[in-house]
């Protein structure tokens, strides 16, 4: 015969003996005190922190027999036994994983309309209610909502976020939250006081901190343990078993990173691989002691943390030495490890190549304004080393006008004069002048000032603006036809189906902050734009442009030849000859006209 787990014997059989979710009894005993037990309730949480637990208590409190309100449920009365001993014919409990279809949930409305059979109340406890189909949650709402006077429905689930809204509403909501580590070693060591087993000093938290806040979890780890080891258990049996790195590995990386000694940190890591120890549990040691630090060094208070006096003055050390910004970056990117460490191929080599960014990479930090103002102005004041053309003379941008020195003073737009042709001095920009470390350009010398009188003429009376913005968009096309076969590959890993839609799909048009994409057919435009592939697109093209852009698609017409201005002016921009003589009248394409025959 099986022995009985020590999570079944030990399950709690009174609101006394249930260990944590004080918020959750406390509710619960009240609302049996004072007879106002409702008539739904839904339990969410995690898993093995006492949701089915606190189910069957509810049950044993309804039916109880104790003439004491208070004192309910005894947990020694016959229905609290019965209840217990799973023998109570009024007590159903449903496994929602297994019995999702309708016909399940009609069998549940047929049968709640009998009265319980000894029990008081005729009680449902449906485990897992997140995976009932659509249908059957809705062929439930109506008894939800006004089920009989002796009937009481408990739902439980671990995605809460999977049960349609129209159920929430129709329930009273309890969030069971997880253990803490004090919590969960002071309960293993009753049990295990209880059960002859022998735990050595700092083996019930190396335990609940392995469970991770899971009741369930500890309690199978220590009886496997007691399995494993004969006699006492010590803290490196644990670690074996667990695959658990001793806290001075994660000490040493830690102190390696706080110090910035990149060779003391990698020979941490390998000294973990060559342990034969579970690298994404080290890693996990890893995040856990670099948030107790984060939070010791945020708050400087050691309430928040399940940790000692010797360990509070250990990451004290590190508090002084550590900066938040650094901190929060190794958090972040420590923690991002366990998916990569789960499924790769080469062994500690993401953990490794973490470490090296860590402390190579610079942490993305913003900067403050008054530095980013200055780098701004350090910019601005420089001259340009790359030309268009060996034929084209450089000419600052429009766009970007060039800072004054203090001294100067500005020069109203109405009065500057182009330079002179022979004189290679610089040009004025705005009522500004380049610096005077720039380096002139002679060859070619600029044009003669009949053609800046002409190019003043040629620029529409319209606000420049608008024709900036036509050119950044131009801009922004262009990039993206440069790199859009590299970005139908970035698809193809998260969304092979939208990669071979891309197949059939161009880059068209920018219009302001949206990308307008040609496709070849009506199917190509409706499966694009459905919004889990729309959404895909948009944040490929945000990590690949820097910038967030909405997609848009448009259908292909018979003819190829652009045929609106803007189709037009794009063609006109691939012309080397327009590009050069944009850029020396400084000038922007506002219309395309044919050329006069005669």
């Amino acid at each position: 015969m099986a022995v009985q787990s020590l999570y079944r014997k030990w399950r709690s059989q009174t609101f006394a003996e249930l260990v944590g979710q004080e918020h959750v009894v406390q509710t619960l005993r009240n609302a049996i005190a004072e007879d106002r037990v409702g008539h739904a309730y839904l339990f969410t949480g995690p898993r093995g922190v006492g949701k089915t637990t606190m189910a069957r208590l509810l049950a044993k409190a309804v039916n109880c027999l104790n003439p004491d309100p208070t004192a309910r449920p005894c947990g020694v009365c016959e229905m609290c036994a019965a209840i217990a001993e799973g023998r109570a014919v009024d007590v159903i409990e449903m496994d929602a994983a297994s019995h999702t279809s309708v016909e399940d949930a009609r069998e549940i409305i047929e049968r709640v309309q009998f009265r319980p059979a000894s029990a008081r109340m005729k009680v449902y406890i449906i485990d897992e209610t997140h995976m009932l189909s659509t249908a059957a949650f809705n062929a439930l709402l109506k008894t939800l909502e006004e089920p009989p006077d002796h009937a009481l429905f408990i739902l439980a689930t671990t995605e809460v976020h999977k049960v349609p809204a129209t159920i929430l509403s129709r329930c009273q909501r309890f969030t069971f939250v997880r253990h803490s580590v004090s919590a969960m070693a002071a309960h293993l060591h009753r049990i295990a006081a209880a059960e002859g087993i022998v735990l050595a000093d700092g083996v019930p938290e190396a335990i609940a901190r392995a469970a991770t806040g899971s009741m369930r979890d500890a309690l199978g780890i220590l009886e496997q343990l007691a399995s494993f080891v004969e006699g006492p258990i010590t803290l490196p049996q644990v670690q074996s078993l667990l695959g658990m790195t001793a806290a001075a590995e994660v000490d040493a990386l830690i102190t390696a990173l706080v110090n910035h000694d990149l060779t003391a940190a990698l020979r941490a890591v390998h000294g973990v691989a060559n342990q034969g120890a579970d690298v994404r549990q080290f890693t996990r040691d890893l995040v856990e002691r670099l948030r107790a630090v984060m939070v010791l060094k945020a708050t400087g208070d050691r309430t928040l943390l399940d940790l000692s006096d010797d360990e509070v003055a250990l990451l004290g050390q590190w508090v002084q030495q550590a900066d938040m910004a650094a901190l929060v970056h190794w958090v972040k990117l420590f923690s991002n490890l366990d998916a990569q460490l789960r499924t790769t191929p080469y062994g500690q080599l993401p953990l490794e190549v973490a470490v090296v960014e860590a402390l190579l990479a610079p942490s993305p930090v913003a900067q403050p304004a008054s530095s980013s103002a200055s780098r701004s102005a350090s910019l601005a004041g420089r001259t340009p080393t790359s030309r268009p053309s060996a034929a084209v003379p450089a000419i600052v941008p429009q766009t970007e006008p060039v800072r004054a020195p203090a001294h100067s003073e500005p020069v109203p737009p109405s009065v500057v004069a182009p330079p002179p042709p022979p004189v290679p001095e610089p040009v004025s920009v705005s009522g500004s002048e380049l610096p005077s470390d720039a380096t002139p350009v002679s060859d070619p010398p600029p044009p003669p000032p009949e053609a800046w009188a002409a190019t003043r003429q040629m620029r529409p009376p319209a606000d420049p603006a608008v024709a900036r913005a036509a050119d950044a968009d131009m801009s922004v096309l262009e990039q993206l036809e440069a790199i859009w076969e590299d970005f139908k590959r970035d698809v193809r890993p998260r969304s092979p189906t939208v990669q071979a839609l891309l197949n059939s799909a161009r880059p068209y048009d920018v219009e302001g902050n949206t990308i307008v994409l040609l496709v070849t057919s009506s199917f190509h435009k409706e499966r694009l734009e459905e919004p889990k592939n729309r959404s895909l697109l948009e944040d490929l093209l945000r990590r690949r442009l820097g910038k967030t852009y909405a997609v848009r698609c448009t259908i292909e017409e018979k003819s190829v030849e652009p045929t609106d201005l803007r189709g037009k002016i794009r063609e006109a921009r691939k012309d080397e000859l327009v590009r050069a003589a944009l850029n020396i009248f400084d000038a922007h394409i506002v219309d395309i006209e044919p050329l006069d025959p005669e």
